[in-house]
């Protein structure tokens, strides 16, 4: 598995561990990250520090994730861009949905 789960004061963090995040992973990290948020917490902080290169269903992924997370009254935050990623969300305009922070820790005290 490419990613991880881990629950911090009652919020999911999802690490995602490929330097890739593509097509390949992305449907099966949507489905799971919407059961977790369907079942457990609706605040959720998405680790991509490791992440070199976003497609977009991966993309796609975070979205609904994010949509997901609104409808339950909850968020879904960014974590860790690297510069060819961040530039993926700026041209993409999705840093205007997301908020995106440095470190875990930033992201976690927001909620």
């Amino acid at each position: 598995m490419s990613y991880s789960f881990n629950v911090e004061n009652d919020i999911l963090v999802v690490e995602v561990k490929e330097k890739r995040a593509t097509v390949e992973f992305s449907s099966s990290l949507k489905d799971d990250l919407i059961k977790k948020i369907e079942d457990s917490t609706n605040n959720v902080v998405v680790d991509l520090s490791k992440a070199e290169f976003v497609d977009s269903s991966f993309l796609g992924a975070l979205v609904a994730g994010l949509k997901k997370a609104t409808m339950k009254n909850g968020d879904l935050k960014l974590v860790g861009l690297q510069p060819p990623v961040r530039a993926m969300f700026e041209l993409t305009r999705l840093y205007r949905i997301f908020d995106i922070f440095d470190t875990v820790e930033d992201a976690l005290s927001s909620f």
